[in-house]
């Protein structure tokens, strides 16, 4: 197999995650109300909220679920830190919670912070350099073909400036947050695991931490495969990056355009660059048995912080790309979050 095909079937990442242009720089700012599901509890156990809100980015409106942990409703003045947690390809909004055990593990850890699921869609939470799809209405989400075209597609694919502008804009007005990057983490699996450290390292302005469960950590890996510190290659011819895989290589260069540094501004082992020691948390894991070899870039982005002195968690160990992984680790970034991020005040 070519290191095109292997670093392009990297990025293809698990379908099975759901089983059935740059971001604009702009502070966050409110949407509409939410709307609840879940009435308020009397006890103080933790609940879940589902939400929807329009966002101006998009065009569009979007779902989210919020996990509150427990004491949210018992003290109405207090302010809790945030967690968002994004979904991998294919996915949607319920993959954390109905696949992932989110709650479990949160109660588990007696997590004391707030973890916002929004719904990413396909976009690897960028602004796409492409335009939208004008037969989308028709086409529908080609990696989840069970999703009805009205919950997936968008006027705008500016799904970077969605999360860091309009949900959070949103989420800060409509639940009781801590509103301050001190007060933010960010994480994701898969091409969630990518969105989370690519938002989180273009905008250290807005978010203090960030984890990347067997994400693509590094977007322009092009080999070898396995990886070998003194022999890494990156791909820079990004003009014939997947034309080997039809339509997905094309969406994929829909999303980041034919300028290599525009796939670098994403990449978020090209992003290490531009960080200092101290600025950001960060927590990388990948199986050993990655189906898609993603363990292979995230000992390099691993290799590319430790060579720039910038402190990380770390784990690489046995399993694949698949959410028996997952289920296995998200005790852990959890855990990682707990002290990266301010307490509830």
């Amino acid at each position: 197999m070519s290191r095109h095909v292997v670093l392009a079937a990297g990025l293809l990442l698990v379908l099975g995650s759901s089983c059935r242009g740059r971001d604009r720089e702009a502070a966050p700012t409110a949407s509409t109300a939410p709307t609840a599901s879940t009435a308020p509890a009397t006890s103080a156990a933790p609940r879940t909220v589902d939400g929807s809100f329009t966002s101006e980015a998009l065009g569009a409106t979007k779902r989210y679920r919020v996990w509150l942990p427990a004491g949210y409703d018992q003290a109405p003045t207090r302010r809790w830190p945030v967690i968002y947690l994004l979904h991998g390809l294919g996915g949607n909004q319920d993959n954390w919670l109905a696949q992932g055990r989110l709650a479990e593990a949160a109660a588990e850890v007696e997590l004391a912070a707030i973890v916002v699921m929004p719904d990413g869609d396909a976009s690897f939470y960028v602004d796409a350099v492409g335009p939208s799809d004008p037969a989308c209405a028709t086409r529908g989400n080609p990696f989840s073909p069970l999703e009805a075209p009205a919950d997936y597609c968008v006027a705008r694919r500016a799904y970077g400036t969605y999360v860091v502008r309009d949900l959070i804009g949103h989420v800060d007005a409509s639940f009781r947050t801590i509103a301050r990057r001190d007060g933010r983490g960010i994480a994701g699996l898969s091409m969630g695991g990518f969105g989370a450290l690519q938002l989180a390292m273009r905008h250290p302005q807005v978010f203090a931490a960030a984890a990347s469960h067997s994400g693509v950590d590094a977007l322009l890996y092009a080999g070898p495969h396995p990886y070998r510190a003194d022999a890494v290659e990156l791909l820079t011819d990004v003009a014939s990056w997947g034309k080997n895989l039809g339509g997905f290589g094309q969406y994929m260069r829909d999303l980041f355009g034919p300028d290599v540094a525009n796939w670098r501004a994403h990449d978020p082992a090209h992003l290490v660059d531009q960080l200092a020691p101290g600025t950001l948390a960060l927590y990388l894991d990948c199986g050993t048995e990655d189906l898609f070899a993603l363990h292979d870039q995230a000992q390099y982005l691993h290799d590319r912080l430790t060579a720039r002195g910038l402190a990380h968690t770390w784990y690489l160990g046995p399993g694949g790309h698949d959410f028996g992984f997952w289920r296995e680790r998200i005790d852990d970034s959890l855990r990682f979050f707990a002290g990266a991020l301010a307490r509830p005040e």
